[in-house]
């Protein structure tokens, strides 16, 4: 009986006052998800990285990643097509606040002008009488006004003035000035590496096809070969050979490119290492080829929103919401 009244302290034990960790993480409230990516996940080698499919017309970018030429140059365009309309945004803004600047001045000098005028013709002075006489021909209007109010009553009603300033006129809302534009970087850069890319720029690459009935039905793992061994490139590391545009594999560079510095299918002359480029691998589901783990930290509502509400009790609605996304 003693042992039956005492309260429970595994994990599963929810008559707490408060949120614990697990009742957190179990609800969805935050905590990192772990997750195992399948070989699905990973895109085979040889396929485009923005189509997703084997590239009919392949080309290279100096980092290594594979395009479809059609479509790296359609993604180019628009993004040139973009970085112009915004630089023409910003010109416009520019454009706008030089005219701003101008306008300033001109009333500044006109304002000068005004005032010298009417000191030269004696309007101002610096004896306190005529600045009495100026306040009071000022005033006068409001000092009549003035003499027909009551005690306690508002010098002026200003209904405009108020609904100007109301939150709950939908007309007279207040708006806020939309936030100033940069100078804009009309380079285009490559979708993936993030890094400078001109047309000019890409490699055309030669694959050397194992099977052309399954890149016929739309392609799959090792549908490309090297070009020297013959062997399907899955997740190995391949090489392209810029010369030429032949592909192969990089364990036989060694023996089969650097002692002669040519070309093994073309006979291509080399100017040197550098002209001997690094693909992406493709991916596959084993660790031991890539990293499969993928991680996802979730943060749905802070701890002060959970205070004073016990598990079984309806919270309030989340004060904070933010979702990341997986690690790198």
């Amino acid at each position: 009986r003693a042992a039956a009244a005492m309260s429970r302290h595994s994990k599963h034990s929810n008559d707490r006052a408060y949120y614990t960790n697990k009742e957190r993480k179990d609800a969805g409230f935050a905590g990192i998800r772990k997750d195992v990516l399948g070989t699905d996940c990973f895109l085979p080698f040889g396929y485009c990285a923005l189509s997703l499919k084997p590239a009919k017309d392949p080309v290279v970018t100096p980092e290594g990643w594979i395009f479809d030429r059609e479509f790296i140059l359609e993604h180019l365009l628009k993004q040139k097509i973009e970085k112009q309309q915004e630089a023409k945004k910003y010109e416009a803004q520019e454009q706008k606040k030089a005219r701003k600047d101008a306008a300033d001045r001109q009333e500044e000098e006109t304002k000068e002008l005004e005032n010298f005028r009417r000191v030269d013709q004696g309007l101002l002075s610096e004896d306190d009488r005529h600045k009495r006489a100026l306040e009071k021909s000022s005033n006068t209007a409001e000092a009549q006004a003035a003499k027909k109010l009551r005690q306690g009553e508002l010098f002026v009603i200003d209904k405009a003035e108020f609904r100007s300033k109301s939150f709950w006129a939908p007309e007279c809302t207040q708006s806020a000035a939309p936030s100033e534009l940069k100078k804009v970087d009309t380079t285009t850069r490559c979708p993936m590496s993030g890094k400078k890319l001109r047309v000019k720029d890409l490699l055309p690459v030669k694959f050397e096809v194992t099977d052309q009935k399954m890149l016929d039905e739309g392609g799959g793992r090792g549908v490309y070969c090297c070009a020297v061994s013959k062997h399907p490139i899955t997740h190995q590391q391949a090489v392209l050979i810029k010369p030429s545009g032949i592909v192969m594999l990089e364990r036989l560079v060694e023996d089969c490119v650097l002692k002669d510095l040519r070309c093994p299918i073309t006979n291509a002359k080399l100017k040197g290492k550098e002209d001997i480029l690094k693909l992406k691998q493709g991916g596959t589901g084993f660790a031991a080829h890539n990293e499969v783990e993928a991680k996802s930290f979730s943060m749905i509502r802070s701890w002060s929103a959970d205070a004073g509400h016990s598990p079984g009790t309806s919270p309030e609605p989340a004060s904070l919401a933010c979702i990341e996304g997986a690690d790198p």
